[in-house]
């Protein structure tokens, strides 16, 4: 297990219900009207089938009446409405109370790491584990956005035990999203935190740790001081 444990944008359905705008293409010309069916994989969104499949978010909620976040590995969706020439991009997600910019895949992907790592935890920690990804990202001594951050290497391993063992691919909880999409607008429960542990810090440390604060399971750690 990794000692540190750093964090720093299933889905876009949850993140539009809860008032978050996506920004996207303007060009939007509606062309036909198909109807096919497709068997969720791991890491799937409907954001991401929706524009797989060149149909609107909206129509593939009402194909398969699914209003909320969860989708799961193995579950058949209708893929029918209308589609598109030039399908609607996704790009930069941004309202007046985001902490970060960052991308609709972005929070699919803190959402499966906050799965993986705060799984079974209180819903506070597992805002507080996204808010240490944002904090990270806002910092200047880590990169500048979530995914360069997740995926970061500090010695040649990865930061997250997640990604190093692949956990991280696996979809993402309900109420892991709806963490993620809190935790982006500004709540961080972690006090400006930028690692944790799983459990107390270690005693044999040389160096004392500047604990910020304990949430469940999961100590919260500020930065050492040069």
């Amino acid at each position: 297990m990794i000692k540190f444990k750093s964090f720093k944008s299933i889905v876009l359905t949850l993140v539009l219900t809860i008032g978050i705008t996506v920004i996207t293409s303007p060009n939007f010309f509606a062309n036909t009207l198909s109807t096919n069916t497709y068997t969720v994989k791991s890491g799937d969104c409907l954001s991401v089938i929706a524009k797989k499949h060149g149909v609107s978010l909206n129509n593939l909620r009402k194909a398969n009446n699914k209003w909320n976040a969860l989708i799961l590995s193995g579950q058949v969706l209708k893929i029918h409405g209308t589609t598109s020439s030039m399908a609607a991009q996704p790009r930069t997600i941004a309202t007046e109370n985001s902490a970060i910019k960052y991308t609709a895949s972005e929070i699919n992907l803190l959402s499966r790491l906050i799965t993986s790592e705060a799984q079974g935890e209180s819903y506070n920690a597992q805002v507080a584990v996204g808010a240490i990804v944002v904090n990270r990202v806002k910092s200047s001594s880590f990169p500048n956005s979530i995914r360069a951050v997740i995926n970061q290497k500090t010695k040649g391993n990865y930061e997250f035990t997640p990604v190093l063992n692949g956990s991280i691919n696996k979809p993402a909880q309900a109420s892991a999203a709806q963490a993620a999409s809190e935790a982006l607008s500004g709540n961080d429960p972690t006090n400006n935190a930028v690692f944790f542990y799983n459990g107390d810090t270690p005693k044999a440390l040389t160096l004392p740790q500047p604990v910020s604060i304990k949430i469940d399971n999961l100590t919260f750690v500020h930065m050492l001081k040069n």
